[in-house]
Protein backbone atom coordinates (compact mmCIF):
# COMPACT_ATOMS: atom_id res chain seq x y z
CA UNK A 1 0.00 0.00 0.00
CA UNK A 2 2.87 2.31 0.86
CA UNK A 3 4.46 1.63 -2.53
CA UNK A 4 1.18 2.41 -4.30
CA UNK A 5 0.82 5.73 -2.44
CA UNK A 6 4.45 6.59 -3.13
CA UNK A 7 3.97 5.84 -6.80
CA UNK A 8 0.84 8.03 -6.91
CA UNK A 9 2.68 10.86 -5.12
CA UNK A 10 5.57 10.60 -7.58
CA UNK A 11 3.19 10.64 -10.52
CA UNK A 12 1.34 13.67 -9.15
CA UNK A 13 4.61 15.47 -8.51
CA UNK A 14 5.88 14.73 -11.98
CA UNK A 15 2.64 15.98 -13.58
CA UNK A 16 2.77 19.18 -11.54
CA UNK A 17 6.41 19.75 -12.41
CA UNK A 18 5.81 19.21 -16.12
CA UNK A 19 2.76 21.47 -16.12
CA UNK A 20 4.67 24.20 -14.29
CA UNK A 21 7.58 23.87 -16.68
CA UNK A 22 5.27 24.39 -19.63
CA UNK A 23 4.26 27.73 -18.16
CA UNK A 24 7.77 29.03 -17.60
CA UNK A 25 9.41 31.51 -20.00
CA UNK A 26 11.90 28.85 -21.04
CA UNK A 27 9.12 27.21 -23.05
CA UNK A 28 7.69 30.42 -24.44
CA UNK A 29 9.66 30.21 -27.63
CA UNK A 30 8.92 26.61 -28.43
CA UNK A 31 6.78 25.44 -31.31
CA UNK A 32 5.08 22.13 -31.78
CA UNK A 33 5.72 19.18 -29.50
CA UNK A 34 9.23 17.88 -29.79
CA UNK A 35 10.89 21.23 -30.57
CA UNK A 36 13.96 22.30 -28.68
CA UNK A 37 13.01 24.90 -26.13
CA UNK A 38 16.20 26.44 -24.67
CA UNK A 39 17.42 28.27 -26.62
CA UNK A 40 15.36 28.30 -29.82
CA UNK A 41 16.99 29.66 -32.96
CA UNK A 42 14.55 31.24 -35.38
CA UNK A 43 15.78 31.76 -38.94
CA UNK A 44 14.64 34.89 -40.77
CA UNK A 45 15.17 35.08 -44.52
CA UNK A 46 15.34 38.44 -46.29
CA UNK A 47 17.63 40.33 -48.63
CA UNK A 48 20.74 42.21 -47.55
CA UNK A 49 18.95 45.50 -46.83
CA UNK A 50 17.96 44.39 -43.33
CA UNK A 51 21.55 44.92 -42.20
CA UNK A 52 21.74 48.38 -43.80
CA UNK A 53 20.97 51.77 -42.32
CA UNK A 54 20.76 54.89 -44.47
CA UNK A 55 21.27 57.14 -41.43
CA UNK A 56 23.33 57.02 -38.25
CA UNK A 57 20.59 54.92 -36.58
CA UNK A 58 21.18 51.19 -35.99
CA UNK A 59 20.34 48.78 -38.79
CA UNK A 60 16.89 47.14 -38.43
CA UNK A 61 18.31 43.65 -37.82
CA UNK A 62 20.22 45.00 -34.81
CA UNK A 63 17.10 46.68 -33.42
CA UNK A 64 15.09 43.47 -33.83
CA UNK A 65 17.74 41.40 -32.04
CA UNK A 66 18.05 43.88 -29.19
CA UNK A 67 14.29 44.00 -28.58
CA UNK A 68 14.01 40.23 -28.92
CA UNK A 69 16.76 39.67 -26.35
CA UNK A 70 14.99 41.98 -23.90
CA UNK A 71 11.59 40.35 -24.25
CA UNK A 72 12.33 36.73 -25.15
CA UNK A 73 15.89 35.86 -24.10
CA UNK A 74 15.22 32.19 -24.87
CA UNK A 75 14.88 32.99 -28.60
CA UNK A 76 17.87 33.67 -30.82
CA UNK A 77 17.52 35.12 -34.31
CA UNK A 78 19.55 33.90 -37.26
CA UNK A 79 19.50 36.16 -40.32
CA UNK A 80 19.70 34.34 -43.66
CA UNK A 81 20.64 36.80 -46.41
CA UNK A 82 18.70 36.00 -49.56
CA UNK A 83 19.05 37.36 -53.11
CA UNK A 84 17.19 40.53 -54.05
CA UNK A 85 14.68 38.47 -56.06
CA UNK A 86 13.51 36.06 -53.38
CA UNK A 87 10.31 34.80 -54.99
CA UNK A 88 11.82 31.87 -56.88
CA UNK A 89 13.56 30.52 -53.79
CA UNK A 90 10.52 30.95 -51.57
CA UNK A 91 8.19 29.33 -54.10
CA UNK A 92 10.42 26.26 -54.32
CA UNK A 93 10.78 26.06 -50.54
CA UNK A 94 7.09 26.44 -49.81
CA UNK A 95 5.98 24.02 -52.52
CA UNK A 96 8.29 21.38 -51.03
CA UNK A 97 7.30 22.24 -47.41
CA UNK A 98 10.89 23.24 -46.70
CA UNK A 99 11.87 24.44 -43.21
CA UNK A 100 14.97 26.47 -44.15
CA UNK A 101 13.40 29.65 -42.82
CA UNK A 102 10.90 30.21 -40.03
CA UNK A 103 10.17 33.81 -41.12
CA UNK A 104 10.49 35.33 -44.58
CA UNK A 105 9.90 38.65 -46.30
CA UNK A 106 6.68 38.71 -48.36
CA UNK A 107 6.25 41.22 -51.17
CA UNK A 108 2.76 42.70 -51.47
CA UNK A 109 1.98 41.15 -54.90
CA UNK A 110 2.64 37.64 -53.55
CA UNK A 111 -0.11 37.76 -50.93
CA UNK A 112 -2.87 36.12 -52.97
CA UNK A 113 -0.60 33.32 -54.20
CA UNK A 114 0.85 32.59 -50.78
CA UNK A 115 -2.52 32.90 -49.05
CA UNK A 116 -4.30 30.59 -51.47
CA UNK A 117 -1.49 28.02 -51.19
CA UNK A 118 -1.40 28.10 -47.38
CA UNK A 119 2.20 29.29 -47.32
CA UNK A 120 1.83 31.79 -44.46
CA UNK A 121 0.63 31.30 -40.89
CA UNK A 122 -2.48 33.39 -40.07
CA UNK A 123 -1.44 35.81 -37.34
CA UNK A 124 -4.75 36.62 -35.64
CA UNK A 125 -4.54 34.15 -32.77
CA UNK A 126 -0.74 34.22 -32.55
CA UNK A 127 -0.48 38.02 -32.19
CA UNK A 128 -3.85 39.09 -30.72
CA UNK A 129 -2.81 42.75 -30.27
CA UNK A 130 -1.59 43.17 -33.85
CA UNK A 131 -4.31 45.66 -34.79
CA UNK A 132 -3.46 47.79 -31.78
CA UNK A 133 0.06 48.17 -33.14
CA UNK A 134 -0.37 48.38 -36.92
CA UNK A 135 -2.83 50.47 -38.92
CA UNK A 136 -5.55 48.38 -40.63
CA UNK A 137 -4.54 49.73 -44.06
CA UNK A 138 -1.13 48.09 -43.70
CA UNK A 139 -2.56 44.83 -42.39
CA UNK A 140 -5.17 44.74 -45.17
CA UNK A 141 -2.39 44.91 -47.74
CA UNK A 142 -1.04 41.63 -46.41
CA UNK A 143 -4.34 39.82 -45.78
CA UNK A 144 -6.03 37.00 -47.66
CA UNK A 145 -9.67 36.03 -47.14
CA UNK A 146 -9.74 38.13 -43.99
CA UNK A 147 -6.65 36.51 -42.45
CA UNK A 148 -3.70 38.71 -41.48
CA UNK A 149 -0.64 37.03 -43.00
CA UNK A 150 2.16 39.52 -42.48
CA UNK A 151 3.62 42.21 -40.23
CA UNK A 152 4.38 45.17 -42.52
CA UNK A 153 7.72 46.94 -42.08
CA UNK A 154 8.22 48.69 -45.41
CA UNK A 155 5.62 50.35 -47.59
CA UNK A 156 5.51 52.61 -50.60
CA UNK A 157 2.99 54.67 -52.49
CA UNK A 158 3.71 56.33 -55.82
CA UNK A 159 2.79 59.93 -56.54
CA UNK A 160 3.85 62.94 -58.57
CA UNK A 161 6.95 64.97 -57.74
CA UNK A 162 7.13 68.45 -59.20
CA UNK A 163 9.54 71.38 -59.36
CA UNK A 164 7.86 74.07 -57.30
CA UNK A 165 10.35 76.72 -58.42
CA UNK A 166 9.69 76.11 -62.11
CA UNK A 167 5.92 76.13 -61.65
CA UNK A 168 6.14 79.41 -59.71
CA UNK A 169 8.40 81.00 -62.34
CA UNK A 170 5.84 80.32 -65.07
CA UNK A 171 2.81 81.15 -62.94
CA UNK A 172 1.39 77.66 -62.54
CA UNK A 173 -0.13 75.83 -59.58
CA UNK A 174 0.47 72.06 -59.23
CA UNK A 175 -1.60 70.20 -61.85
CA UNK A 176 -5.13 69.10 -60.98
CA UNK A 177 -5.57 66.96 -64.10
CA UNK A 178 -3.36 65.06 -66.53
CA UNK A 179 -4.17 67.73 -69.13
CA UNK A 180 -2.82 70.37 -66.72
CA UNK A 181 0.45 68.47 -66.47
CA UNK A 182 0.78 68.41 -70.27
CA UNK A 183 -0.06 72.11 -70.52
CA UNK A 184 2.59 73.06 -67.97
CA UNK A 185 5.31 71.07 -69.72
CA UNK A 186 4.44 72.49 -73.14
CA UNK A 187 4.40 76.04 -71.79
CA UNK A 188 7.83 75.69 -70.19
CA UNK A 189 9.28 73.96 -73.25
CA UNK A 190 7.92 76.69 -75.54
CA UNK A 191 10.47 79.04 -73.96
CA UNK A 192 13.08 76.40 -73.06
CA UNK A 193 12.87 73.57 -75.61
CA UNK A 194 15.66 71.57 -74.00
CA UNK A 195 13.91 71.29 -70.61
CA UNK A 196 12.94 67.65 -69.90
CA UNK A 197 9.28 67.55 -68.89
CA UNK A 198 7.70 64.46 -67.35
CA UNK A 199 9.94 61.58 -66.23
CA UNK A 200 8.72 58.00 -65.73
CA UNK A 201 10.02 54.41 -66.06
CA UNK A 202 9.10 52.62 -69.28
CA UNK A 203 11.49 49.67 -69.06
CA UNK A 204 10.13 46.14 -68.93
CA UNK A 205 9.94 46.10 -65.14
CA UNK A 206 7.46 46.01 -62.25
CA UNK A 207 7.49 49.82 -62.06
CA UNK A 208 5.96 49.99 -65.54
CA UNK A 209 2.96 47.99 -64.28
CA UNK A 210 2.59 50.38 -61.36
CA UNK A 211 2.83 53.47 -63.57
CA UNK A 212 0.28 52.05 -66.01
CA UNK A 213 -2.00 51.28 -63.07
CA UNK A 214 -1.72 54.89 -61.91
CA UNK A 215 -2.82 56.13 -65.33
CA UNK A 216 -5.59 53.55 -65.61
CA UNK A 217 -7.28 55.00 -62.51
CA UNK A 218 -6.48 58.56 -63.62
CA UNK A 219 -8.47 58.03 -66.82
CA UNK A 220 -11.40 56.37 -65.02
CA UNK A 221 -10.54 52.71 -65.55
CA UNK A 222 -10.49 49.67 -63.29
CA UNK A 223 -8.60 46.39 -63.25
CA UNK A 224 -11.35 43.82 -63.27
CA UNK A 225 -10.20 40.42 -62.04
CA UNK A 226 -9.74 36.80 -63.01
CA UNK A 227 -13.30 35.87 -62.04
CA UNK A 228 -15.14 38.62 -63.93
CA UNK A 229 -12.53 39.27 -66.61
CA UNK A 230 -9.75 41.83 -66.71
CA UNK A 231 -10.51 45.23 -68.26
CA UNK A 232 -7.13 46.08 -69.70
CA UNK A 233 -8.65 46.71 -73.15
CA UNK A 234 -11.23 49.23 -71.90
CA UNK A 235 -11.51 52.77 -73.33
CA UNK A 236 -9.88 54.13 -70.17
CA UNK A 237 -6.96 51.71 -70.50
CA UNK A 238 -6.56 52.71 -74.13
CA UNK A 239 -6.39 56.39 -73.10
CA UNK A 240 -3.82 55.58 -70.42
CA UNK A 241 -1.48 53.79 -72.79
CA UNK A 242 -1.95 56.36 -75.53
CA UNK A 243 -0.92 59.01 -73.04
CA UNK A 244 2.25 57.07 -72.23
CA UNK A 245 3.12 56.85 -75.92
CA UNK A 246 2.05 60.46 -76.60
CA UNK A 247 4.41 61.89 -73.99
CA UNK A 248 7.38 60.34 -75.79
CA UNK A 249 6.23 61.15 -79.33
CA UNK A 250 5.46 64.80 -78.50
CA UNK A 251 8.58 65.43 -76.42
CA UNK A 252 6.66 65.86 -73.17
CA UNK A 253 8.89 63.07 -71.86
CA UNK A 254 12.48 62.35 -72.93
CA UNK A 255 12.79 59.63 -75.62
CA UNK A 256 14.78 57.48 -73.19
CA UNK A 257 11.87 57.34 -70.75
CA UNK A 258 10.43 54.38 -72.66
CA UNK A 259 13.49 52.35 -71.66
CA UNK A 260 14.29 53.87 -68.27
CA UNK A 261 14.17 51.88 -65.06
CA UNK A 262 12.79 53.81 -62.09
CA UNK A 263 16.20 54.74 -60.66
CA UNK A 264 17.29 56.29 -63.96
CA UNK A 265 14.20 58.52 -64.03
CA UNK A 266 14.80 59.41 -60.39
CA UNK A 267 18.46 60.32 -60.88
CA UNK A 268 17.60 62.73 -63.68
CA UNK A 269 14.92 64.49 -61.63
CA UNK A 270 17.15 64.76 -58.57
CA UNK A 271 19.85 66.26 -60.79
CA UNK A 272 17.43 68.99 -61.85
CA UNK A 273 16.66 67.48 -65.26
CA UNK A 274 12.87 67.43 -65.22
CA UNK A 275 9.68 69.24 -64.23
CA UNK A 276 7.63 66.25 -63.10
CA UNK A 277 8.45 62.71 -61.95
CA UNK A 278 6.30 59.69 -61.16
CA UNK A 279 7.98 57.83 -58.28
CA UNK A 280 7.57 56.33 -54.82
CA UNK A 281 7.25 58.31 -51.59
CA UNK A 282 10.60 57.40 -50.05
CA UNK A 283 12.43 60.31 -51.72
CA UNK A 284 10.76 62.91 -49.51
CA UNK A 285 13.16 62.13 -46.68
CA UNK A 286 16.27 63.28 -48.53
CA UNK A 287 15.33 65.56 -51.42
CA UNK A 288 16.23 68.58 -49.28
CA UNK A 289 19.70 67.18 -48.56
CA UNK A 290 22.08 69.19 -50.77
CA UNK A 291 24.60 66.37 -50.67
CA UNK A 292 22.11 64.08 -52.43
CA UNK A 293 19.84 66.47 -54.30
CA UNK A 294 20.27 69.39 -56.70
CA UNK A 295 16.69 70.53 -56.13
CA UNK A 296 16.68 71.00 -52.35
CA UNK A 297 13.89 73.36 -51.32
CA UNK A 298 12.43 73.47 -54.82
CA UNK A 299 10.15 70.46 -55.04
CA UNK A 300 6.73 69.19 -54.04
CA UNK A 301 4.98 65.83 -53.80
CA UNK A 302 1.30 65.14 -54.41
CA UNK A 303 -1.16 62.44 -55.48
CA UNK A 304 -0.98 61.81 -59.22
CA UNK A 305 -3.61 64.02 -60.90
CA UNK A 306 -6.69 62.51 -62.55
CA UNK A 307 -8.83 63.46 -65.49
CA UNK A 308 -12.50 64.34 -64.89
CA UNK A 309 -14.25 61.06 -64.10
CA UNK A 310 -11.03 59.43 -62.99
CA UNK A 311 -9.37 59.24 -59.58
CA UNK A 312 -5.95 59.81 -58.13
CA UNK A 313 -4.21 56.56 -57.33
CA UNK A 314 -1.08 55.99 -55.27
CA UNK A 315 -0.13 52.47 -56.29
CA UNK A 316 1.30 50.67 -53.29
CA UNK A 317 4.14 48.30 -52.72
CA UNK A 318 5.98 47.04 -49.72
CA UNK A 319 7.11 44.07 -47.66
CA UNK A 320 5.92 42.29 -44.56
CA UNK A 321 7.38 39.45 -42.54
CA UNK A 322 5.38 36.23 -42.51
CA UNK A 323 5.75 32.93 -40.67
CA UNK A 324 6.49 29.75 -42.61
CA UNK A 325 3.87 27.10 -41.68
CA UNK A 326 6.48 24.43 -42.41
CA UNK A 327 9.20 26.03 -40.27
CA UNK A 328 10.87 24.32 -37.33
CA UNK A 329 9.74 26.83 -34.70
CA UNK A 330 6.36 28.26 -35.57
CA UNK A 331 5.45 29.49 -32.09
CA UNK A 332 8.83 31.12 -31.60
CA UNK A 333 8.50 32.72 -35.03
CA UNK A 334 5.23 34.29 -33.92
CA UNK A 335 6.98 35.78 -30.89
CA UNK A 336 9.60 37.31 -33.20
CA UNK A 337 6.85 38.76 -35.40
CA UNK A 338 5.20 40.15 -32.28
CA UNK A 339 8.45 41.97 -31.48
CA UNK A 340 8.76 43.27 -35.06
CA UNK A 341 5.20 44.64 -34.87
CA UNK A 342 6.00 46.55 -31.69
CA UNK A 343 6.49 50.31 -31.90
CA UNK A 344 10.14 50.13 -30.82
CA UNK A 345 11.13 48.02 -33.83
CA UNK A 346 8.86 49.87 -36.25
CA UNK A 347 10.50 53.08 -35.07
CA UNK A 348 13.89 51.49 -35.73
CA UNK A 349 12.86 50.92 -39.36
CA UNK A 350 11.66 54.53 -39.64
CA UNK A 351 14.94 55.92 -38.29
CA UNK A 352 17.13 53.71 -40.47
CA UNK A 353 15.10 53.53 -43.67
CA UNK A 354 12.60 56.38 -43.70
CA UNK A 355 8.92 56.88 -42.83
CA UNK A 356 7.24 54.06 -44.74
CA UNK A 357 5.74 52.03 -41.90
CA UNK A 358 2.11 51.52 -40.85
CA UNK A 359 2.71 51.60 -37.10
CA UNK A 360 0.10 53.54 -35.14
CA UNK A 361 1.18 56.99 -33.88
CA UNK A 362 4.74 56.45 -35.16
CA UNK A 363 4.97 59.78 -36.95
CA UNK A 364 4.02 61.80 -33.87
CA UNK A 365 7.35 60.74 -32.39
CA UNK A 366 9.75 63.69 -32.20
CA UNK A 367 12.79 61.57 -33.07
CA UNK A 368 11.08 60.06 -36.11
CA UNK A 369 10.18 63.58 -37.26
CA UNK A 370 13.75 64.77 -36.75
CA UNK A 371 15.13 61.91 -38.83
CA UNK A 372 12.43 62.28 -41.49
CA UNK A 373 11.79 65.88 -42.55
CA UNK A 374 8.80 66.46 -44.85
CA UNK A 375 6.99 63.43 -43.47
CA UNK A 376 3.82 65.54 -43.52
CA UNK A 377 3.86 65.46 -47.33
CA UNK A 378 3.00 61.74 -47.30
CA UNK A 379 -0.50 61.97 -45.83
CA UNK A 380 -2.41 63.11 -48.97
CA UNK A 381 -0.64 60.53 -51.12
CA UNK A 382 -1.26 57.64 -48.73
CA UNK A 383 -4.95 58.61 -48.68
CA UNK A 384 -5.07 57.73 -52.41
CA UNK A 385 -3.51 54.28 -51.93
CA UNK A 386 -4.50 51.55 -54.40
CA UNK A 387 -3.13 48.04 -54.73
CA UNK A 388 -1.70 46.55 -57.91
CA UNK A 389 -3.83 44.36 -60.24
CA UNK A 390 -5.35 41.43 -58.31
CA UNK A 391 -4.23 37.91 -59.09
CA UNK A 392 -3.34 34.73 -57.25
CA UNK A 393 -0.67 34.28 -59.92
CA UNK A 394 0.62 37.81 -59.76
CA UNK A 395 4.20 37.12 -60.84
CA UNK A 396 2.94 35.69 -64.13
CA UNK A 397 0.38 38.47 -64.55
CA UNK A 398 2.99 41.16 -63.96
CA UNK A 399 5.42 39.50 -66.37
CA UNK A 400 2.97 39.44 -69.26
CA UNK A 401 1.83 43.00 -68.51
CA UNK A 402 5.42 44.25 -68.55
CA UNK A 403 5.96 42.57 -71.91
CA UNK A 404 2.85 43.97 -73.59
CA UNK A 405 3.05 47.45 -72.05
CA UNK A 406 6.69 47.93 -73.02
CA UNK A 407 5.98 46.73 -76.56
CA UNK A 408 3.23 49.35 -76.87
CA UNK A 409 5.24 52.16 -75.27
CA UNK A 410 8.23 51.58 -77.53
CA UNK A 411 6.01 51.30 -80.63
CA UNK A 412 6.97 47.70 -81.32
CA UNK A 413 3.30 46.66 -81.22
CA UNK A 414 0.22 48.83 -81.89
CA UNK A 415 -1.38 49.98 -78.64
CA UNK A 416 -4.76 48.37 -79.38
CA UNK A 417 -3.13 45.03 -80.21
CA UNK A 418 -0.97 45.09 -77.07
CA UNK A 419 -3.95 45.77 -74.79
CA UNK A 420 -6.13 43.15 -76.49
CA UNK A 421 -3.39 40.56 -76.12
CA UNK A 422 -2.66 41.63 -72.53
CA UNK A 423 -6.32 41.14 -71.60
CA UNK A 424 -6.56 37.74 -73.29
CA UNK A 425 -3.37 36.50 -71.67
CA UNK A 426 -4.43 37.78 -68.25
CA UNK A 427 -7.83 36.09 -68.53
CA UNK A 428 -6.16 32.85 -69.61
CA UNK A 429 -4.16 32.75 -66.38
CA UNK A 430 -7.31 32.28 -64.30
CA UNK A 431 -6.92 31.89 -60.54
Amino acid sequence: MFNVRLTMRKSAFMFTAIFAALLTPAFAGGGAAGEETRPVTVTLGYNAFLSDSFTDAPAPIDVIRAELAARYPDIELEYLTMPQDMLDSLTIWMASRDDTVDIYGMDQPWVSQFGRSGWAVPLGAGIPNLEELIEPAGLDTFSYNGERLGVPFWGSAAGLYYRGDILAEYGFEPPETVDDLVEIVKSVQAENPDTPGFLWPGARDEDLVMYYSTLLFAFGGRYGDAASGYEFDSPASLKALRFMRQTVEEGISPPNAQNWERLEARRNFVAGEGIFLWDNNDMVTWLDDPEQSEIAGNWGFMPFPAQPGGESAAITGGFAFAANPFGKHTNAALRVLEVIADTAVQKGFALAWGPVQYARDLYDDAEVQRYNPNVDRLTPVLAAAKTRPPSERYAELSGLMQEELNAAVTGTVPIEDALKRMTERADALGN
